[in-house]
């Protein structure tokens, strides 16, 4: 039950800085607002942004989750499942910034109310908050919105962070404006973070140690099962892959990085013919890869949607997937996969995948974005290289040396569940202090 209103307090730089954020924009929210009434069609993108939207109804507490989009979404489902099991009475709502997040959040959380949340202006959450009397409000990652979190903390209601996360980039960033910083997570009941990277920075920013717990990633606990033997096999049938053939995949491969692979694969493997499979992150890159085919004079096929059928014959060297949701049979049936966005200065995509499936799982040298990931996984059957000569060097061994692959797989697999049971570590946290309703 949400209790009065409680008053605030902070630093004065803190309060100034908060009072500029609450007041400044206020012109630009009362065009909006102008907008909406005198413009019929931005009703319904507005309805939503402007805090105008009816709050989900019914009985029992409400628990409210808010990320960012799709990725926090995923991440936090965990979380949500876990609290409905412990306050099965409890009305969930899920918001997010973006309406894609908002989309898969309806799509794949059972059970739950999402909507997109208002934009930051003090009226639109205001008017959110009172209409929504929350009995918790659970954040997911960064979403720490000054307003949302303040007007949050005035009704009442207490604040958690989950997969806390307080990236290499974004820090110094963060620091610039300390004293607000410090103020907003003065306003948290709890601050559970990634890592013991996370929970230093975040201390240093000006969380409470007190409040701060390093429990680790959610997104663990969405990490699939291995693919069956069987299935595994199917999946190499289907495609017309033969079971004996070494097999190394390019998974969410970004511009300019199946190049590097496959002139690393050239150089090193020329005599052992693997199969390179390449799952681009954006189908659009599939005519610019058959091309590169083309050029380095590699036997290429594609799977698309429109050649589902097509198979890998003996002289096949680059087998190019066209079709979206294939990327985790595709790490099922490798021997060795290596990561997209990591030969690029993009930060590199999700390294648990792979893992997951029991492939060894191998990263260049741009990792800003899943370092936690690869420190961990480095420790229990990967690897990374930093340049294309390495590339080439680690493919050479990997390859000629099934036994210390099977051993790294399997390293992989035991770490990747050891991993799992994250969310409801979060969620005894929350019950022993006391913050559930």
């Amino acid at each position: 039950m949400v209790v009065a209103t409680k008053e605030d307090s902070g630093s004065l730089s803190a309060r100034i800085s908060m009072g500029v954020y609450r007041y400044l924009p206020l012109l630009l929210y009362w065009l909006l607002w102008a907008g909406y009434y005198l413009l019929p069609f931005l009703r319904g993108p507005l309805r939503e942004r402007l805090g105008l939207c009816r709050p989900p109804g019914g009985e029992g507490p409400l628990v409210w989750f808010h990320g960012s989009s799709v990725g926090e979404v995923s991440s936090i489902g965990p979380v949500v499942s876990e609290i409905r099991s412990r306050v099965p009475g409890a009305r969930i709502l899920v918001t997010t910034m973006t309406v894609t997040g908002r989309k898969r959040a309806a799509k794949e959380l059972y059970g739950v109310d999402a909507l997109v949340a208002p934009l930051d202006f003090l009226p639109a959450v205001r008017r959110f908050v009172g209409a929504l009397k929350p009995s918790i409000l659970i954040v997911g990652e960064t979403e720490i919105w000054p307003n949302l979190v303040v007007e949050t903390w005035r009704a009442g209601a207490p604040l958690v962070l989950v997969n806390g996360r307080i990236s290499r980039k974004s820090y110094p960033r963060y620091r610039m404006v300390r004293p607000l910083v410090e103020y907003l997570l003065g306003h948290f009941d709890l601050l559970l973070m990634r890592s013991e990277t996370d929970a230093r920075r975040i201390i240093d920013l000006g969380g409470q140690a007190g409040k701060v717990r390093v429990v680790g990633n959610t997104k663990f606990d969405i990490l699939p099962k291995p693919l069956s033997t069987e299935a595994r096999a199917k999946v190499r049938q289907d495609l017309g892959i033969d079971p004996s053939r070494l097999v190394i995949s390019v998974g969410s491969a970004r511009s300019g990085e199946s190049e590097i692979v496959l002139k690393a694969v050239g150089s090193a493997l020329s005599d052992l013919r693997p199969l390179v499979i390449i799952a681009p992150r954006h189908m659009n890159l599939v005519p610019q890869i058959e091309e590169l085919c083309r050029a380095q004079g590699y036997t290429s096929a594609t799977v698309s949607k429109e050649s589902p059928g097509n198979r890998v014959g003996a002289e096949t060297e680059v087998l190019v997937i066209g079709q979206m949701g294939r990327l985790l049979e595709v790490y099922a049936i490798s021997d060795i996969s290596i990561v997209g966005g990591t030969f690029k200065p993009l930060g590199g995509h999700n390294p648990l995948e792979p893992a997951s499936q029991g492939t060894v799982t191998v990263v260049g040298p741009h990792i800003h974005n899943i370092t936690d990931d690869i420190a961990y996984l480095q420790a229990e059957g990967g690897a990374r290289v930093t340049d294309e000569a390495g590339l080439a060097g680690l493919l050479d061994g990997l390859a000629r040396d099934k036994a210390n692959r099977e051993k790294m797989a399997e390293r992989a697999i035991k770490a990747v569940r050891h991993r799992k049971g994250i969310a409801a570590e979060c969620v005894n946290i929350m019950a022993d202090k006391g913050l559930l309703p």
